[in-house]
């Protein structure tokens, strides 16, 4: 097991694979994605039915996340659009188009790009250059190269779009999936900008009855402007680098993802760091030097999962893409400088367990009923393995993308069977082991060999 942990996005690849892959990608990771922008029900219910029959068979927890599309702008339907550098290109107001020019049915668009203005695309890899802009029909002259295709983001360098958060298109998707909510642990909402966004789409998934945890994408100019806020009032932080590319420029993003990630550290919220870290393995069985280091690197900040993207949901090679991020977890060297000061005596105690369970070489074994102590000992960053064991499995699902945290569903009514049902289960290892904090006298079990 590794401190850091490992997601995958399902999509068209790894639906293709055969039975025994699809368990060896799972067997590799400790979450899974799913994109809502680039899925229907009937994939989202196939994707999560075969992950509850893994999990299942193997007595494993695994979240399950879904990323709303969010309230950008993306291409409409089109045919895929070959841009050379220096080719005159049109975006027009419309839903599709047969390839010869970029529909775009948002009309925020027409009313914030200017000439002048550079569009972004492809994760910045395509840049094109506005020479007129109308409320209609915007054209521009391309700087450099990329196939343009359904769905992908429009951003205008500098610029954040006003539309509402939730969109409405993601409303009508959440109330789709609906019908699925007890499955789905945390839900990833896309282009949020301030706290007064987050509270509305956890609110939207009360009135649904979900009972997700809400992630918060952090990938627009104004989300990073409100870094703090966003991160208090989320539930989990994502560093969304392909949009944060896309706004700022790539020279920026890694002094921007290390704030990110040290803001949420700080604050005691799990973090994540997703797009793009293993790109090449789409094409190549093997990621490039650069790519493992980048990830060696961005793990060991202490990051609590990192998401793998397009590597698995349309590379040709799903399996090595999750096989190579387990390899480099596996090596980490971690170098943690930002963590979460307590708050109050629930946290001195979490603390108190890491620094004692670090000074005798143990691990670290919680019985909790909903996880709130699992998460107060994760934030302070344990270097090794914390058992915790819970007899809700939606409990146990949610911890498994936190650093360290290794659930086990162990199904007991009271907190003294389950402890000791866990301290069964680890064997004869030292351990510094307790149970959700109650109030009254607590109690708190070491083994030293």
């Amino acid at each position: 097991m590794t401190l850091t942990k490992r997601v995958a996005t399902l999509g068209p690849s790894t639906d293709s694979l055969p039975p025994s892959e699809f368990e060896k990608l799972l067997d590799l990771v400790d979450g899974v994605r799913i994109n809502l922008a680039h899925a229907t029900l009937d994939e989202v219910k196939t994707r999560i039915n075969a992950v509850r029959t893994y999990e299942r068979s193997r007595n494993r927890p695994l979240a399950i996340i879904v990323d709303l599309k969010g309230p950008g702008v993306r291409v409409g339907n089109t045919e895929p659009i070959n841009i050379k550098e220096g080719d005159r290109v049109v975006f027009r107001f419309s839903p599709k188009s047969d390839g010869s020019y970029v529909p775009v049915a948002v009309k925020t668009f027409f009313q914030v790009v200017e000439p002048g203005d550079a569009i972004l695309m492809l994760d910045g890899r395509l840049r094109l250059r506005v020479v007129e802009a109308g409320p209609d029909v915007v054209i521009s002259v391309a700087e450099s190269s990329g196939v343009v295709t359904s769905g992908k983001a429009v951003v205008v360098e500098g610029k954040d779009y006003d539309i509402p958060t939730p969109a409405e298109e993601d409303v009508e998707v959440l109330k789709a999936i609906s019908v699925v909510r007890e499955d789905i642990d945390y839900v990833s909402a896309s282009l949020v900008r301030s706290c007064g966004d987050v509270q509305r789409v956890k609110s939207l998934l009360r009135e649904l009855g979900f009972d997700s945890y809400l992630v918060v994408k952090i990938e627009t100019r104004g989300a990073v402007e409100k870094l703090g806020e966003l991160a208090e009032c989320s539930d989990y932080v994502v560093v969304a680098r392909g949009d944060l590319g896309l706004h700022y420029g790539l020279d920026a993003l890694p002094i921007i993802q290390r704030r990110v990630v040290h803001t949420s550290l700080r604050h005691g919220k799990p973090v994540a760091v997703a797009t793009q870290l293993l790109d090449s393995v789409q094409y190549s069985p093997a990621p490039t030097r650069a790519e493992v280091n980048d990830v060696f690197t961005t793990a060991s900040m202490g990051v609590d999962s990192l998401w793998l993207t397009n590597e698995t949901a349309s590379g040709r090679y799903p399996l090595a893409a999750a096989s190579w991020l387990s390899k480099i977890l596996s090596t980490v060297e971690y170098q943690i400088t930002e963590l979460a000061q307590p708050q109050d005596a629930r946290d001195r105690f979490a603390k108190g367990l890491v620094e004692l369970a670090g000074d005798l070489g143990a691990n670290i074994l919680v019985f909790s009923m909903s996880g709130t102590l699992a998460k107060r000992i994760a934030k302070f960053r344990p270097l090794g393995t914390v058992y915790v064991g819970t007899p809700n499995v939606r409990v146990a699902r949610a911890l498994s993308i936190v650093w360290a945290l290794e659930p086990l569903h162990i199904p007991v009514e009271s907190y003294e069977e389950g402890l000791e049902r866990l301290i069964s289960l680890r064997g004869s290892a030292p351990f510094v082991a307790t149970y959700g904090i109650r109030g009254g006298t607590h109690m708190v079990k070491i083994r030293l060999s």
